[in-house]
């Protein structure tokens, strides 16, 4: 049974943000839009499929994007898979891990 995907207001502000840096139309469609549909397809179906995220009780992520730069942090609830955050890999590890403090 596929699950629902449902994207956080702070998933969607992180997903619009990488929109606006990529700044091409078409290049995001290529580069992020395509990748993350494949994945969410995937979770949708394997929700388990991520890797638990260490010092976290729920979350879980999977990479996304080109060369795989971007981590997409979830959490599966009953027959939701909750998007929690989509963050760029190639930051700071303590941004990311305040990022996800409290999920």
């Amino acid at each position: 049974m596929a699950r629902e995907i449902v994207w956080t207001a702070g998933a969607e502000a992180d997903l619009l943000s990488l929109y606006q840096q990529i700044d091409d139309h078409d290049l995001a469609l290529r580069v992020l839009r395509e990748p993350l549909n494949q994945v969410l397809r995937l979770l949708a179906e394997f929700p388990s499929l991520g890797a638990p995220v260490r010092g976290t009780q729920r979350v879980r992520r999977v990479l996304a994007g080109p060369r795989l730069r971007y981590g997409l942090f979830y959490v599966e609830e009953g027959n939701r898979v909750m998007i929690h955050a989509l963050l760029d890999l190639r930051q700071d590890p303590r941004s990311i891990a305040g990022r996800l403090l409290g999920m």
